[in-house]
Protein backbone atom coordinates (compact mmCIF):
# COMPACT_ATOMS: atom_id res chain seq x y z
CA UNK A 1 0.00 0.00 0.00
CA UNK A 2 1.33 3.12 -1.03
CA UNK A 3 1.01 6.49 1.15
CA UNK A 4 1.64 8.62 -2.09
CA UNK A 5 -0.02 7.14 -5.07
CA UNK A 6 -0.04 10.78 -7.30
CA UNK A 7 2.78 9.80 -10.14
CA UNK A 8 1.81 12.49 -12.11
CA UNK A 9 3.25 15.09 -9.96
CA UNK A 10 6.21 16.82 -10.96
CA UNK A 11 8.96 17.54 -8.65
CA UNK A 12 9.16 20.75 -6.98
CA UNK A 13 12.11 20.88 -4.80
CA UNK A 14 11.43 22.22 -1.57
CA UNK A 15 14.86 20.83 -0.01
CA UNK A 16 12.63 17.59 0.90
CA UNK A 17 14.93 14.78 0.93
CA UNK A 18 14.56 11.00 2.26
CA UNK A 19 17.01 11.82 5.13
CA UNK A 20 14.97 15.27 6.47
CA UNK A 21 11.45 13.26 5.94
CA UNK A 22 12.78 10.49 8.00
CA UNK A 23 14.07 12.72 10.77
CA UNK A 24 10.28 13.78 11.24
CA UNK A 25 9.15 10.50 11.60
CA UNK A 26 11.68 9.90 14.20
CA UNK A 27 11.01 13.77 15.99
CA UNK A 28 7.47 13.18 16.18
CA UNK A 29 8.33 9.58 17.52
CA UNK A 30 10.48 10.79 20.01
CA UNK A 31 7.85 13.91 20.94
CA UNK A 32 4.98 10.72 21.05
CA UNK A 33 7.01 8.97 23.76
CA UNK A 34 7.79 11.73 26.09
CA UNK A 35 4.59 12.94 26.15
CA UNK A 36 2.92 9.45 26.76
CA UNK A 37 5.52 8.10 29.25
CA UNK A 38 5.45 12.23 30.89
CA UNK A 39 1.53 11.83 31.81
CA UNK A 40 1.88 8.15 33.00
CA UNK A 41 4.94 8.87 35.05
CA UNK A 42 2.68 11.88 36.70
CA UNK A 43 -1.15 9.99 36.64
CA UNK A 44 0.92 6.87 37.96
CA UNK A 45 3.39 8.34 40.53
CA UNK A 46 -0.27 10.33 41.80
CA UNK A 47 -1.68 7.48 42.54
CA UNK A 48 1.38 5.59 44.66
CA UNK A 49 1.20 9.02 46.03
CA UNK A 50 -2.33 8.21 47.35
CA UNK A 51 -1.51 4.85 48.19
CA UNK A 52 1.61 4.95 50.24
CA UNK A 53 -0.36 8.14 51.82
CA UNK A 54 -3.79 6.26 52.65
CA UNK A 55 -1.40 3.09 53.88
CA UNK A 56 0.90 4.81 56.22
CA UNK A 57 -2.45 6.04 58.10
CA UNK A 58 -4.43 2.78 57.27
CA UNK A 59 -4.99 -0.44 59.09
CA UNK A 60 -4.39 -2.93 56.10
CA UNK A 61 -3.57 -2.71 52.38
CA UNK A 62 -7.23 -3.44 51.37
CA UNK A 63 -7.83 -0.19 53.28
CA UNK A 64 -5.48 1.59 51.23
CA UNK A 65 -6.29 0.27 48.06
CA UNK A 66 -9.72 1.72 48.58
CA UNK A 67 -8.38 5.15 49.28
CA UNK A 68 -6.94 4.84 45.68
CA UNK A 69 -10.66 5.05 44.07
CA UNK A 70 -9.95 9.33 45.11
CA UNK A 71 -7.31 8.89 42.44
CA UNK A 72 -7.91 10.28 38.84
CA UNK A 73 -6.73 7.11 37.81
CA UNK A 74 -9.81 4.86 38.98
CA UNK A 75 -12.21 8.10 38.48
CA UNK A 76 -15.11 5.52 36.72
CA UNK A 77 -16.04 8.34 34.66
CA UNK A 78 -12.79 9.59 33.53
CA UNK A 79 -11.53 6.35 33.15
CA UNK A 80 -14.30 5.55 30.66
CA UNK A 81 -14.39 8.65 28.74
CA UNK A 82 -10.67 8.12 28.41
CA UNK A 83 -11.26 4.57 26.90
CA UNK A 84 -14.10 5.54 24.73
CA UNK A 85 -11.48 8.43 23.49
CA UNK A 86 -9.02 6.48 22.98
CA UNK A 87 -10.44 3.72 20.70
CA UNK A 88 -12.02 6.52 18.68
CA UNK A 89 -9.05 8.08 18.20
CA UNK A 90 -7.16 4.74 17.03
CA UNK A 91 -9.25 4.08 14.70
CA UNK A 92 -9.69 8.04 13.55
CA UNK A 93 -6.31 8.92 13.94
CA UNK A 94 -4.97 8.27 10.59
CA UNK A 95 -7.47 8.98 8.19
CA UNK A 96 -7.96 12.67 10.50
CA UNK A 97 -3.91 13.05 9.63
CA UNK A 98 -4.55 12.47 5.93
CA UNK A 99 -7.31 14.44 5.36
CA UNK A 100 -6.92 17.67 8.09
CA UNK A 101 -4.24 20.39 8.13
CA UNK A 102 -0.46 18.75 9.87
CA UNK A 103 -1.15 21.32 12.39
CA UNK A 104 -4.35 19.27 12.96
CA UNK A 105 -3.33 16.28 12.70
CA UNK A 106 -0.12 16.48 14.98
CA UNK A 107 -2.56 17.81 18.21
CA UNK A 108 -4.75 14.85 17.53
CA UNK A 109 -1.58 12.94 17.39
CA UNK A 110 -0.41 14.39 20.14
CA UNK A 111 -3.65 13.75 22.42
CA UNK A 112 -3.44 10.08 21.46
CA UNK A 113 -0.14 9.28 22.73
CA UNK A 114 -1.56 11.24 25.87
CA UNK A 115 -4.08 9.15 26.34
CA UNK A 116 -1.99 6.06 25.76
CA UNK A 117 0.23 7.04 28.28
CA UNK A 118 -3.04 7.77 31.25
CA UNK A 119 -3.86 4.04 29.63
CA UNK A 120 -0.79 2.37 30.75
CA UNK A 121 -0.14 5.11 33.59
CA UNK A 122 -1.32 1.74 36.74
CA UNK A 123 2.03 0.35 35.84
CA UNK A 124 3.51 2.33 38.28
CA UNK A 125 1.32 0.66 40.59
CA UNK A 126 1.86 -2.71 39.60
CA UNK A 127 5.74 -2.73 38.86
CA UNK A 128 8.94 -1.88 40.98
CA UNK A 129 10.51 1.27 39.20
CA UNK A 130 13.61 -0.51 38.50
CA UNK A 131 11.51 -3.14 36.24
CA UNK A 132 10.05 -0.59 34.27
CA UNK A 133 13.25 1.27 33.50
CA UNK A 134 14.71 -2.06 32.68
CA UNK A 135 11.52 -2.85 30.35
CA UNK A 136 11.89 0.42 28.96
CA UNK A 137 16.17 0.18 28.04
CA UNK A 138 15.58 -3.25 26.59
CA UNK A 139 12.42 -2.25 24.20
CA UNK A 140 14.68 0.70 23.13
CA UNK A 141 17.37 -1.89 22.57
CA UNK A 142 15.07 -3.73 20.66
CA UNK A 143 13.25 -1.55 18.75
CA UNK A 144 16.17 0.65 17.43
CA UNK A 145 17.76 -2.62 16.04
CA UNK A 146 15.18 -3.63 14.04
CA UNK A 147 14.29 -0.57 12.83
CA UNK A 148 18.06 -0.50 11.34
CA UNK A 149 16.88 -3.40 9.95
CA UNK A 150 13.82 -2.38 8.33
CA UNK A 151 15.47 0.47 6.95
CA UNK A 152 18.53 -0.67 5.43
CA UNK A 153 17.46 -4.19 4.48
CA UNK A 154 17.22 -5.26 0.85
CA UNK A 155 14.13 -7.95 1.38
CA UNK A 156 11.17 -6.95 0.66
CA UNK A 157 8.95 -6.86 4.06
CA UNK A 158 5.58 -5.98 2.55
CA UNK A 159 4.38 -9.41 1.96
CA UNK A 160 4.89 -9.66 6.07
CA UNK A 161 2.51 -6.71 6.81
CA UNK A 162 -0.79 -9.53 6.30
CA UNK A 163 0.78 -12.35 7.99
CA UNK A 164 1.69 -9.99 11.27
CA UNK A 165 -1.84 -8.68 11.16
CA UNK A 166 -3.07 -11.95 11.45
CA UNK A 167 -0.99 -13.20 14.24
CA UNK A 168 -2.05 -9.82 15.63
CA UNK A 169 -5.41 -10.34 15.55
CA UNK A 170 -4.75 -13.83 16.84
CA UNK A 171 -3.12 -12.25 19.97
CA UNK A 172 -6.23 -9.97 20.75
CA UNK A 173 -8.29 -12.86 20.77
CA UNK A 174 -6.16 -15.10 22.67
CA UNK A 175 -5.81 -12.02 25.06
CA UNK A 176 -9.55 -11.58 25.76
CA UNK A 177 -9.99 -15.63 25.84
CA UNK A 178 -7.34 -15.70 28.89
CA UNK A 179 -9.47 -13.15 30.45
CA UNK A 180 -11.78 -15.90 31.15
CA UNK A 181 -9.52 -19.02 31.43
CA UNK A 182 -6.81 -17.12 33.45
CA UNK A 183 -4.17 -19.48 32.55
CA UNK A 184 -0.63 -18.95 33.08
CA UNK A 185 0.77 -20.83 30.53
CA UNK A 186 -1.24 -18.71 28.02
CA UNK A 187 -0.15 -15.83 29.62
CA UNK A 188 3.51 -16.33 28.75
CA UNK A 189 2.35 -17.90 25.61
CA UNK A 190 1.02 -14.32 24.80
CA UNK A 191 3.82 -12.41 25.96
CA UNK A 192 5.98 -13.76 23.62
CA UNK A 193 4.35 -13.90 20.62
CA UNK A 194 3.29 -10.56 21.39
CA UNK A 195 7.42 -9.44 21.48
CA UNK A 196 7.92 -11.28 18.33
CA UNK A 197 4.63 -9.77 16.64
CA UNK A 198 5.81 -6.03 17.40
CA UNK A 199 9.20 -7.02 16.55
CA UNK A 200 8.34 -8.05 13.38
CA UNK A 201 5.95 -5.05 12.80
CA UNK A 202 8.57 -2.40 13.83
CA UNK A 203 10.66 -3.29 10.67
CA UNK A 204 7.76 -3.98 8.12
CA UNK A 205 6.79 -0.37 9.18
CA UNK A 206 9.70 0.68 9.02
CA UNK A 207 10.54 -0.47 5.76
CA UNK A 208 6.53 1.31 4.44
CA UNK A 209 7.65 4.72 6.34
CA UNK A 210 10.99 4.71 4.32
CA UNK A 211 9.30 3.78 0.81
CA UNK A 212 6.94 6.43 0.54
CA UNK A 213 9.04 8.61 2.73
CA UNK A 214 11.26 8.94 -0.85
CA UNK A 215 7.91 9.35 -2.84
CA UNK A 216 7.26 12.00 -0.82
CA UNK A 217 10.45 13.12 -0.68
CA UNK A 218 10.70 13.11 -4.78
CA UNK A 219 7.36 15.08 -4.87
CA UNK A 220 8.50 17.59 -2.80
CA UNK A 221 5.05 18.04 -1.05
CA UNK A 222 5.95 19.77 1.77
CA UNK A 223 2.55 18.77 3.56
CA UNK A 224 2.57 15.51 2.06
CA UNK A 225 6.02 14.99 3.88
CA UNK A 226 4.49 16.30 7.61
CA UNK A 227 1.71 13.94 6.89
CA UNK A 228 3.73 10.94 6.40
CA UNK A 229 6.22 11.87 9.58
CA UNK A 230 2.80 12.05 11.64
CA UNK A 231 1.23 8.92 10.17
CA UNK A 232 4.93 6.90 10.51
CA UNK A 233 5.49 8.01 13.92
CA UNK A 234 1.92 7.08 14.97
CA UNK A 235 2.66 3.33 13.72
CA UNK A 236 6.10 3.57 15.42
CA UNK A 237 4.55 4.52 18.62
CA UNK A 238 2.09 1.84 18.59
CA UNK A 239 5.15 -0.69 18.01
CA UNK A 240 7.28 0.86 20.47
CA UNK A 241 4.81 0.88 23.73
CA UNK A 242 3.03 -2.51 22.86
CA UNK A 243 6.65 -3.93 22.70
CA UNK A 244 7.17 -2.15 26.18
CA UNK A 245 4.19 -3.29 27.87
CA UNK A 246 4.62 -6.68 26.89
CA UNK A 247 8.65 -6.78 27.24
CA UNK A 248 7.63 -5.18 30.98
CA UNK A 249 4.87 -8.03 31.39
CA UNK A 250 7.78 -10.60 30.92
CA UNK A 251 10.12 -9.10 33.16
CA UNK A 252 7.58 -7.83 35.61
CA UNK A 253 7.66 -10.29 38.36
CA UNK A 254 8.71 -7.82 40.70
CA UNK A 255 4.99 -6.29 41.71
CA UNK A 256 5.07 -2.49 43.88
CA UNK A 257 2.35 -3.74 46.06
CA UNK A 258 0.84 -7.42 47.30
Amino acid sequence: MSFYSNTNVEARPMGLDLGAVMRQVYLWLALGLLVAFGVSFAVGNSAVATYEAALSGARSAAAARAALSSSILFNPVIWLGSLIAYFVLAFALQPIIMRARPAIGSLFYLLFTALFGFMISSIFLAYQPGTIAMAFVATAGMFGAMTIVGYTTKMDLSRWGSLLLMALIGLIIASIVNIFLNSTAIYWLISYAGVIIFVGLTAYDTQWIKNNAAMVAASGDGDGAQRLALVGAFHLFLDFMNLFLFILRILGGGSRRS
